[in-house]
């Protein structure tokens, strides 16, 4: 959903996004901040109805841009403040000023923007100066996707160099859908991509479907409670699809955001290796040091590899005797509280699940009902 506010923020036109549940607090810092650089947001149950600045452009906003816990807010904040001709400044959340921005902080350096540091707080100010840059992918995918989704604010077109093996390639894909759909020639090509700017031209509707990353809470708490849980298997990814299929090598390469979950199911049901994922140590959290601390506290195990994690099967959860740190990383407190809503447990500021799911808890609290 923020890459669809991001460029419904720069029409002309207005733009219904309808979606079921509430949004995350990711999404809403994403709103707020949008905001404060002109758009207008009109909040409604299910919907949220955005009109863009268009051709006046983003304003200068009169305050910090506040992230939240949002690294994809930051990260495509910081590329639509390189089109812009005055300093802005962004931050965010005590987790989030942890997070490493270099990737996109270098690229945007060498297109001869100022960029104060490689973590938030940051000012960055734009306009641009050089018409290309190297950008790394083996961390995350954002980098791309957030300079793919800002340049019809830039000034003319750029050259982006692309290094490393590239990680999370589901994401920029999906921008780099959805802004061709929203009127953009752009496309991706391995080694070097000539990212044009172009006038933003929204549906009047767009339907916002479910985040599948949110798809093995949901599988381990069938697992757990012994629910079943259909899925339609033409609609999930393959590393879902694999999980599902308790396959015994699970390459999260593209879905880091699924470790600690799909560890826990792997740990209570064949067990196996998780591999891809070195990229996941510059989470919310380190999610590989993580994960394994999580399975701890319930008294399972799992092992470190090279570039993930190897993990027994058949291992079965019990009562933490301490509190959970949850490390103000939400998957990590959701994995968390689908354990503790088995067999018990404190989980601390587990209120960080409202990033990417607000009726989580209730919804988990109300299953006993």
């Amino acid at each position: 959903m923020i890459r669809w506010l991001v460029l419904s923020a720069q029409s002309s036109d207005s733009v219904s996004l309808r979606f079921s549940g509430e949004p995350g607090k990711d999404v809403s810092s994403m709103a707020d901040c949008l905001e404060l650089l002109g758009a207008v947001i009109d909040r409604k149950e299910g919907e949220w109805i955005v009109s863009g600045v268009g051709e006046e452009g983003f304003k200068t906003p009169q305050q910090n841009l506040d992230c939240g816990n949002s690294g994809t807010s930051a990260r495509f904040l910081m590329a639509i403040a390189a089109g812009m001709s005055e300093e802005i400044r962004i931050d965010g959340d005590e987790s989030l000023r942890g997070r490493n921005m270099s990737a996109i902080a270098g690229a945007l350096r060498e297109l001869g923007c100022f960029v104060s540091g490689d973590t938030l707080p940051v000012t960055v100010s734009g306009p641009l100066q050089i018409d290309s840059a190297r950008l790394e992918l083996s961390s995350s995918s954002q980098p791309l996707s957030a300079i793919l989704l800002a340049s019809p604010g830039f000034p003319f077109p750029i050259k982006l160099e692309t290094v490393g093996s590239s990680v999370s390639r589901g994401y920029y894909e999906m921008s780099f859908d959805i802004a061709e759909v929203c009127g953009s020639q752009n496309r991706f090509l391995h080694g070097a991509i000539d990212i044009k700017p172009w006038e933003v031209r929204v549906p009047e509707v767009v339907t916002i479907s479910t985040e599948d990353s949110l798809l093995p809470i949901a599988m381990l708490i069938s697992k757990l409670h012994g629910v079943k849980l259909e899925l339609d298997m033409d609609e999930v990814s393959s590393a879902i699809a694999s999980l599902t299929k308790q396959s015994e090598v699970l390459d999260l390469r593209d879905e880091s955001d699924l470790i600690c979950p799909a560890s826990v199911l792997m740990a209570i049901g064949s067990g196996g290796k998780i591999i891809g994922v070195s990229h996941a140590r510059e989470k919310e959290s380190d999610r590989i040091d993580s994960t394994v601390y999580l399975l701890r506290c319930f008294g399972m195990e799992a092992e470190v590899t090279q570039d993930g994690l190897e993990i027994p099967g058949g291992q079965t959860p019990d009562r933490p005797l301490t509190p959970v740190d949850s490390h103000r990383d939400h998957r990590l407190a959701m994995t968390a509280m689908a354990l503790a809503s088995k067999c018990g447990g404190e989980i601390s500021e587990s209120e960080i699940c409202e990033v990417s799911d607000p009726g989580f808890i209730p919804r988990l609290l109300g299953l006993g009902d």
